[in-house]
């Protein structure tokens, strides 16, 4: 099982919320043969996430510093896909074409081409977020979860 996992959703590994229960029952049941791949924007993205719940005081910096440790060494089970040149273009194809009808932001853009371009090399069977925009698109191209709302994948 091959999991292409947004920001939205992988920072509930690392902080319990709405969703965190879900998204772990997920990963247990298909652990024998699990994939998650990500963006390496998500790194970027991942520490923004965790520093802005800091100056909203929602965590301490201190708990926050433990979490970007624990990400780093989780790393090495990621499958991190590289934001290249063909990814930006097909980000840019992906706004052009429906930016001006539904809200697709930058990174959204940019983390679905993701996705796609790297289902060309290995099969992605689901695109985890928690973003409903997003999900909403990232139907149009994968079977989707949103670990908020579902608690099983269907199918």
């Amino acid at each position: 099982m091959n999991l292409f996992v947004d920001t939205s959703a992988l920072v509930k590994l690392y902080h319990r919320e709405a969703g965190t229960e879900n998204l772990t029952e997920l990963l247990s049941q298909y652990a024998p043969d699990l994939v998650i791949t990500i963006a390496d924007l998500t790194r970027i993205e991942f520490h923004s996430t965790f520093l802005k719940r800091v100056r909203i005081k929602e965590i301490a910096l201190e708990d926050v510093r433990k979490v970007f440790d624990a990400f780093d060494n989780d790393l090495q089970m990621f499958n991190v896909v590289e934001v290249d040149t063909v990814v930006k273009i097909f980000a840019m194809q992906l706004l052009d074409s429906v930016a001006h009808q539904i809200s697709l932001r930058t990174l959204d853009a940019i983390q679905l081409a993701t996705a796609i371009v790297s289902n060309q090399v290995v099969a992605v069977d689901y695109f985890v977020a928690c973003d409903k925009c997003l999900l909403n698109i990232a139907g149009y191209y994968f079977p989707t979860f949103n670990p908020e709302v579902e608690t099983i994948i269907r199918g």
